[in-house]
């Protein structure tokens, strides 16, 4: 596995990985993390994956990560 990439946005750590024909995205916050595998031929290219993680995507992520750390806050109470 190799690594593609790394971005950042609003906080949200982003890293791409290659591995066989698979691109696996790993967003990390504040702890935790949200993984996803991607078939590798579904794209033209990394570009062409890239322009999917657009605002409204990371607004999603963001939410999940909120819902996440929503739930683990319980083990504590």
């Amino acid at each position: 596995m190799r690594i593609i990439k790394t971005s950042s946005y609003n906080h949200i750590t982003i890293t791409y990985f290659e591995l066989n024909l698979k691109y696996i995205i790993k967003f990390e916050y504040s702890g935790m993390e949200q993984t996803y595998k991607l078939d590798k031929l579904e794209y033209i290219d990394f570009s062409d994956l890239e322009a999917k993680i657009n605002n409204n995507f990371m607004t999603s992520i963001k939410s999940r990560f909120d819902d996440m750390s929503s739930e683990f806050k319980k083990f504590y109470n």
